[in-house]
């Protein structure tokens, strides 16, 4: 499956390589100053990069690109560092930003000038509760828009987002493993696993459903969910290890969260058709 472009440093990289910002107005200080200290250094980038992170994160437009990295400590705090760093070196600071540029960061994640101008507003919003200067507001704010182009891929479908076939194909393969060893649900396809032909026609089928379902030209030509699972006597608890084994398949190949978020919500509403039945 495609690599995500390192998510949230992905998008947030990119919007903060240039736009950062930080403290009071400073219409006092020599024109002769670098911008970073015109913007208080990395105290005060800090502290916008801090409120800009939150922000986005409450940001129902654009933080489903970030989720993986919001619930993770550890990769949070690298990201905030990241930022601090690509803010403070492209400012005229210390600091040193060591990771992929714009362009290649964002590659396939289908950015909309919609999802972009999200971002611009959540940066804006941060420097102003800092009450960062006219001017070098005026100066990140063009920075960021110059990167544009580098940024903004327009839509692209879920289907490629996810890798088309060849990436499917990928994680249905490691689904199904995953889902053979999982003594919480593995007995609902042993049958199917110890026939070839049947494994085969299930792994076709799971493929084609995904891709069709997803915005590609695969045709699923299997039974309804409901019908499909009628008389199984599936549990909310069988459906959520279903589901906790797709994800673990996605994260292993990489899907960027945006991505897996949306095809999770689509498996969720089968889950009418597929429990109790």
């Amino acid at each position: 499956m495609k690599k995500s472009a390192q998510l949230w440093g992905a998008i947030l990289m990119s919007g903060m390589l240039m736009f950062t910002s930080c403290k009071k107005d400073d219409d006092t200080m020599q024109p002769t100053q670098s911008l970073y200290l015109r913007l208080g250094g990395n105290t005060a980038i800090s502290a916008v990069i801090d409120q800009f992170i939150a922000n986005v994160a409450s940001d129902s437009r654009i933080n489903a690109y970030f989720a993986d990295a919001a619930a993770d400590p550890t990769r949070l705090t690298k990201l905030r560092n990241n930022l601090i760093n690509q803010v403070g070196m492209a400012t005229g600071g210390s600091e040193k930003y060591t990771g992929l540029d714009m362009k290649t960061a964002h590659k396939g994640m289908g950015i909309t000038d919609g999802e972009f101008g999200a971002l611009v507003e959540d940066l804006t919003s941060s420097l102003d509760k800092f009450k960062v200067g006219a001017t070098e507001k005026t100066e990140l704010l063009t920075a960021l828009a110059s990167m544009k182009g580098d940024i903004v891929e327009g839509q692209v479908s879920l289907y490629n987002r996810l890798g088309a076939n060849a990436g499917i194909s990928a994680v249905i393969d490691d689904f199904i493993g995953k889902v053979a060893a999982d003594t919480r649900i593995n007995a609902f396809f042993a049958a199917a696993a110890a026939d070839q032909a049947r494994l085969t026609k299930l792994r076709n089928n799971l493929i084609n459903q995904v891709g069709q379902a997803s915005g590609g030209p695969e045709k699923y030509t299997g039974l309804d969910m409901k019908t499909a699972h009628k008389g199984m006597k599936i549990t909310d608890a069988h459906f959520n290890a279903l589901v906790e084994d797709l994800k673990a398949s996605l994260v292993k190949y990489n899907v960027q969260s945006k991505a897996k978020i949306e095809l999770l919500t689509a498996l969720g509403g089968m889950r009418a058709d597929i429990v109790g039945q």
